[in-house]
């Protein structure tokens, strides 16, 4: 009986992807043939593909494309909202999408607007700006995005979705290298000088992945440090809380002649310096300021605790600049 319930199990697991129920799609949004000037048919075809795919991931609807000849009057350009809204009821939509796409020069300006057919309203309208053919992809993401969030072009804004254009100035809103300088107070708990805290600064050199960020830290904390580093990131917007560990090497040395020790009564007095090197474990949490830019600023609050003699423990918080 115990084999048969086993076996069981396994298959259960094997198709609960069958047995559990799927996500319903609720309600439909037609995205409307865009409507273009200076670019051409290829381009655009893939582009309005690019943008259906976008949203399919991302709309709890049902998406579609629609082709000229969905539509009546196929050879008119539709451009208003009453428009598009007629031709959203003639092929059965809720909402519908409509995309002008203009040429300036080298680049492509794109407006879009979404539609409630039953209302004939304006739900969101908003632009972006294309610089090149090869940044279309992007832009279709960032309108996906815009467009199921109901969110501005602007607030919509996330890592993987930064425009060239938005990348052209000096505060960018991309890369994924970075330097970080960090200034504060490290709050001794023992195993370091009997003060109530002491000025400490470090230097972080990384990279960042979609949710990822890693790279090797570089301190002076009553003596040098280097450790290794890694941490979470919870969102992609401009303000980004994270959470993240470290490991590395502590050389601590404490220039006072008296140490402090939680566990004992009265300090130890040395005419010497004291000295504690040892490996060092750090456990990090803050929150990122400006996340899509390429110039941050980052709160940081550790606990850092170096396996020496002193067994030095001690919480360090930070103002830090990333470029």
């Amino acid at each position: 009986m115990m084999k048969f319930n086993k076996i069981a199990f396994v298959f259960l697991l094997m198709f609960s992807g069958i047995l559990l129920p799927q996500q319903v799609k609720q309600g439909s949004l037609v995205i409307l043939p865009f409507y273009v000037k200076g670019v051409d048919r290829t381009t655009i075809s893939t582009a309005e593909e690019i943008l259906r795919l976008e949203m399919e991931n991302l709309s709890m609807k049902n998406i579609s494309l629609a082709n000229s000849s969905m539509l009546p009057n196929a050879d008119t350009n539709c451009t208003s909202t009453e428009c598009a809204a007629a031709w959203g009821k003639q092929l059965k939509a809720d909402q519908v999408v409509s995309v002008q796409m203009l040429t300036l020069g080298q680049k492509i300006i794109i407006q879009y607007f979404l539609i409630d057919v039953e209302q004939k309203t304006v739900l969101l309208a908003d632009k972006l700006t294309s610089t090149s053919v090869e940044d279309l992809d992007v832009v279709m993401k960032r309108m996906a995005i815009s467009i199921t969030s109901l969110e501005s072009a602007k607030k919509s804004a996330e890592v993987g979705a930064i425009t060239e254009s938005e990348s052209k100035p000096f505060f960018l809103r991309n890369g994924r290298r970075f330097n970080n300088w960090s200034f504060g107070y490290m709050y001794p708990q023992q195993g370091f000088s009997k003060t109530d805290k002491s000025f400490t600064m470090d230097m972080k050199i990384g990279a960042e992945a979609d949710d990822l960020d890693y790279g090797v830290q570089l301190l002076i904390r009553e003596g040098f440090g280097a450790n290794i580093f890694s941490s979470y990131l919870f969102s992609r917007k401009d303000v980004c809380p994270y959470i993240g560990a470290g490991v590395g090497f502590h050389w601590v040395t404490v220039d006072e002649s008296t140490v402090f020790f939680q566990t004992q009564t009265y300090p130890i007095t040395s005419p010497k310096e004291k000295k504690g090197d040892g490996f060092e474990l750090l456990l990090n949490t803050g929150i990122r300021l400006f996340h899509t830019y390429n110039f941050r600023i980052n709160i940081n609050l550790s606990y850092a605790y170096t396996f020496n003699d002193l067994k030095s423990e001690a919480v360090v918080l930070t103002l830090g600049f990333m470029y």
